[in-house]
């Protein structure tokens, strides 16, 4: 699932969250956010950390997808028991899907008001590597279905604050019902290439 996003500083906002969540992208070596890499994220009582993205485990160093229909399984219930919820503010992220001529197109995904998109995730104090977390994704919107059958979970703006305070559990995530921004493009993990794609509003 989306194993890579970015995350820009947002000009024009100035609610105090905003600004620190700003700043603190400021702080990163690169907008470009893969998993293992540090990112931000946004914690109860609008605290803002940098973490590393990804729970490490023995099989996996970087597990940084956590599907919502399992979460009340495996090494989820730990982060929920203690009610670790964050949420990852995203400027655009990227899925790959079919090309026409066969191989993969890569997608960015954003808001269409030069926004955050804001994604449901957990967190783990994560030992020796420091707090890490891990995105949830959910079933695919109509406008994702068809590159990819999942997605991140997207909350709405006005749904940030609750989640991160647990204001309601279970929570029921649902595919993201809001606007889009989405753009074919040049794979952002290779150098980019010129003419790149066309934008759709949906």
């Amino acid at each position: 699932m989306c194993n890579f996003y970015r995350i820009d500083q947002k000009p024009g906002k100035d609610q105090r969250v905003r600004v620190r969540i700003a700043e603190a992208a400021g702080r990163l070596a690169s907008p470009l956010v893969r998993k293992s890499d540090p990112g931000v994220v946004l914690l109860a009582g609008g605290q803002v950390e940098v973490m590393r993205w990804g729970f490490l485990r023995s099989f996996n160093p970087a597990i940084n997808n956590a599907r919502s229909d399992k979460l009340d399984s495996g090494m989820w219930v730990e982060a929920l028991r203690h009610e670790h919820r964050c949420v990852i503010p995203v400027s655009a992220f990227y899925e790959w899907g079919p090309a026409a001529g066969g191989g993969k197109q890569a997608h960015e995904f954003s808001g269409p008001d030069d926004d955050w998109l804001w994604i449901a995730g957990l967190w783990e104090p994560g030992g020796d590597l420091g707090p890490c977390y891990t995105m949830v994704t959910t079933a695919a919107s109509p406008v994702m279905a068809p590159i990819h059958d999942r997605m991140p979970a997207v909350l709405r703006a006005d749904e940030v604050e609750g989640y991160v305070n647990n204001q309601r559990d279970p929570w029921t995530f649902q595919p993201f019902t809001g606007l889009l921004a989405v753009t074919s493009c040049a794979s952002p993990l290779t150098k980019p290439k010129d003419g790149g794609g066309q934008g759709e509003l949906f």
